[in-house]
């Protein structure tokens, strides 16, 4: 995971907060006021204009990352001629930065929005209930407000700059001819059972949200889940897969982990390839 990608995220997150919030200071922190500051905010042209060079920032830095091993996997897509691809790696940078830095705008755009969600946390309602009726000193009322946002832009910072180190893998992966990765999770004390579970499955890329592999009641790669700090290992063929005899694939007709023999896999990728 980018560390440089989050701490941006983050430090954006917690400006957005701290903007809205000059903002209701303003005014009795109904609802109504909540909504309509963060919609005019979200809406501003300073802000579309903030975002877009935001979104640009990101995708330079998330691209820059292992540039050099994507070439090679470039070349080697070339020689195989498996896809058709631009002519040089330049091209296909391009291309690829165009498609990240409208994920990236999407995403940046969104941050008010789950900014959003804080204010209306259950017991934010009751913060402002009690500086309403003064019995929350603004002090202690401010605090605890910005804490709350402090734990959510943390969540957000985390999971939507591993997201985008997903997308980049699946994007870049994909146009090089891939059609699937090896599911790889940090497996300590932190990562969920379900996560440790998918740990060297191989996953077939797909489009579609519900035909992504089903973990806790939600859909998603490694990396696309509330803090998931898996990561997706693109592979172009089962050559270096350890030649092993049987293969750990996720199915996702019925969201079960199957045991494929190596004979079994070449042929569903092959399939996976052609049509």
């Amino acid at each position: 995971m980018n560390k440089r990608t989050e701490r941006e995220i983050n430090k954006v997150f917690n400006e957005v907060f701290k903007k809205i919030y000059n903002e209701l200071n303003k005014t009795n922190f109904t609802k109504g006021d909540i909504d309509r500051i963060i919609y005019k905010f979200q809406h501003s042209r300073k802000y579309a204009e903030f975002c877009k060079e935001f979104a640009k920032k990101l995708t330079q830095q998330g691209l820059s990352h292992e540039r050099g091993l994507w070439r090679k996997y470039f070349e080697a897509a070339k020689l195989s001629h498996i896809v058709s691809l631009p002519k040089t790696f330049s091209e296909f940078e391009i291309k690829m930065f165009r498609k990240v830095a409208r994920q990236n705008l999407h995403m940046v755009k969104s941050i008010p929005e789950e900014v959003a969600k804080v204010w209306k946390y259950d017991y934010v309602d009751t913060l402002i209930a009690e500086r309403l009726k003064g019995s929350l000193p603004r002090g202690s009322f401010e605090r605890q407000l910005r804490e709350a946002g402090a734990k959510k832009a943390k969540l957000i910072a985390r999971t939507e700059s591993a997201k985008l180190e997903t997308y980049i893998v699946e994007s870049n992966a994909t146009d090089l001819g891939s059609v699937l990765y090896k599911w790889s999770s940090t497996r300590d004390v932190r990562t969920r059972k379900s996560h440790k579970d998918m740990n060297d499955v191989y996953v077939f890329w797909r489009d579609k949200l519900e035909e992504k592999p089903l973990l806790d009641e939600m859909y998603g790669n490694a990396g696309e889940f509330p803090n998931c700090r898996c990561n997706c290992i693109p592979i172009f063929n089962l050559t270096g897969e350890n030649d092993k005899s049987s293969y750990k694939v996720y199915n996702y007709k019925t969201h079960k982990i199957v045991t494929m023999s190596k004979k079994q896999l070449e042929e569903r990728i092959k399939e996976a390839q052609e049509g």
